[in-house]
């Protein structure tokens, strides 16, 4: 026999919107790139988490975070989400011909062994290449290959993050591990999507505003009652995408 329903679930998620505990992906702090979604479940509880890879200067620099959200009857944390920080920046061990390529890349703001500071494109020279380190493996990334938007945000750092993400996404999103330090292994994994439609939580004009009154939260709030992955089937518009979101 169930101890929940879907309207425990979804009174949940209410609940967290209106204490601004719900990921709104047009968050004024930080400035999210991708996101993923996965629930969680037995007969007697569930957990949903919501992953966002984000550009959170204020919190981490220029280097991504890896935010963790999580709601249930069952769920290890006690604060609304918990950060991780999958990705470094580092000079130290990149090896140069040149003298003037490490003047150059400190010209750019960056702090050697320390990883880096911050950009601005308008004043100083954006370096030809860079050592990301993503969960400890040396990956360098030439500048030349990555898009730039800059009619959208002029941001060579966020421009960083987006590609990172894209390419890197699997690499940079939650272990099975740190979803573990979150939810207990009792619940079984039962559904998990990289885009869905996701409500509008910090725009009381819209009618996507309250989580319950979307037809994705529903949906997946009947997944985790009934066990069953097929109940969720995408009816309206997939919105997890930062072009949707990056306006504030």
């Amino acid at each position: 026999m169930k101890n929940f329903i879907t309207e425990d679930i979804l009174n949940c998620l209410d609940r967290a919107a209106a204490n601004l505990y719900f990921p709104g992906f047009d968050n004024m702090n930080y400035d999210m790139v991708t996101a993923r979604l996965t629930g969680f479940r037995n007969d007697a509880n569930w957990a949903l988490t919501i992953e966002e890879i984000v550009s959170w200067y204020g919190l981490n620099g220029v280097e991504p975070v890896l935010v963790i959200s999580a709601f249930g009857s069952r769920v290890l944390i006690n604060e609304p989400f918990a950060t991780y920080f999958p990705v470094k920046y580092s000079l130290g061990e990149l090896e140069r011909s040149k003298e003037e390529d490490y003047q150059d890349m400190s010209v750019a703001g960056i702090i050697c062994d320390e990883g880096f500071d911050v950009w601005e494109d308008s004043e100083q020279e954006i370096p030809d290449y860079l050592l990301v380190v993503i969960r400890g493996k040396k990956i360098i990334v030439h500048s030349r290959e990555i898009p730039r938007h800059l009619q959208i945000k002029d941001n060579f750092n966020f421009d960083l993050t987006i590609h990172i993400a894209n390419k890197y996404r699997t690499q940079i999103l939650a272990t099975e591990t740190e979803l573990r330090e979150i939810v207990p292994e009792e619940l079984t994994q039962i559904i998990q999507l990289d885009n869905w439609h996701h409500p509008d939580v910090y725009n009381p004009n819209s009618e996507f505003y309250i989580p319950s009154k979307t037809k994705s939260m529903q949906m997946i709030a009947e997944v985790l009652v009934s066990g069953n992955p097929e109940l969720y089937q995408p009816c309206e518009e997939n919105n997890v995408d930062w072009r949707k979101w990056i306006v504030k």
